[in-house]
């Protein structure tokens, strides 16, 4: 086994940011995740060809597993039975998806795969940035989230690159909310350090808990508004607040009002807090956010309106 820098679970899916990402960047990276005792292989490719990737797995890692297989997006369907690979035994099937925003197809091919793995499988996504050419934030979220479940429930790892400085700071910031932990490359790309989600204060709720908490419009404006909030807010302006932001001109009348006011009282905060997002104090009338509301703001302008 070689001396990898990093540790991780298996079950994981970690991003990996780098300022820039090219073969170089690919092949130190590939000299520090934890992959060299991998049993099982699976390479979502977006920039570089199925024999690409094997010639720097087997230059910079070693062996070639036994079962390898990869998803070769947007290229033309080219033998990866090269003559080194047919020399080592190694069977590898590559399944191309044409469309690089066919998210359903590349999703079902990780799964396909997944299911065929053996024990100690890695996947590794070369280039989340390119595919962000094809496909926006919100459904990259969906698709991530997904994948990142049939990683888990398959107790494998996965690895997905990410060039920093082609993404805005909330892009990034969505994407290591989703991921287990970030592998970044730091100091002129001299130095790769772990940014764990344990490194932000504030326990992160459960991704379906968030995703609930941001389905309703009212829900999503009192978040808002209380995360730009100082100080706790009455019930009675978080109501005006909400029903100002909500369909119609932005006038109220009193019966809306108090409709807006019964609705966030009875449902949605009591909602907000058992998502840990919100302290409500019932008897003062107090809403204000909890640390573990910082979570959602990367998804909040995901869903601005």
């Amino acid at each position: 086994m070689s001396d990898r820098g990093f540790s991780a679970d298996s079950g994981s899916s970690f991003l990996v940011t780098v300022r820039s990402l090219h073969d170089e960047v690919r092949k130190a990276g590939f000299d520090h995740l934890p992959i060299d005792e991998a049993d099982s292989v699976i390479a979502v490719t977006y920039d570089q060809t199925a024999d690409s990737f094997l010639r720097t797995w087997r230059s910079r890692v070693g062996t070639i597993p036994e079962y390898v297989r990869i998803v070769d997006v947007h290229q033309t369907m080219r033998s990866v039975a090269s003559a080194p690979t047919r020399q080592t035994g190694v069977r590898n099937v590559v399944r191309t998806v044409q469309r690089p925003d066919d998210l359903t197809a590349v999703r079902d091919a990780v799964t396909s795969a997944l299911a065929e793995a053996g024990d100690e499988t890695v996947l590794v996504f070369d280039s989340l940035t390119t595919l962000f050419e094809h496909v926006s934030l919100a459904e990259m979220v969906t698709f991530f989230d997904t994948v990142s479940t049939r990683l888990a429930d398959a107790d494998a790892s996965g690895y997905f690159y990410l060039e920093t400085r082609a993404h805005d700071p909330p892009t990034i910031a969505t994407l290591r909310v989703l991921a287990d932990d970030t592998f970044e490359l730091i100091n002129n790309g001299v130095e790769w350090c772990t940014r764990s989600l344990e490194n932000r204060t504030g326990d992160c709720p459960p991704l379906d808990a968030l995703f609930d908490s941001l389905r309703v419009r009212l829900r999503r404006d009192a978040l808002r508004y209380l995360l730009r909030s100082a100080e706790p807010v009455d019930v009675d302006e978080l109501a005006s607040v909400v029903a100002r932001l909500g369909p119609g001109d932005g006038e109220t009348t009193r019966n809306q009002h108090r409709r807006y006011y019964t609705s966030l009282y009875q449902l949605h905060l009591p909602k907000l807090a058992d998502a840990g997002l919100i302290r409500h104090d019932e008897t003062t009338r107090q809403v204000s956010a909890c640390e573990a509301a910082q979570w959602v703001e990367p998804f909040l302008a995901l869903s601005e309106e």
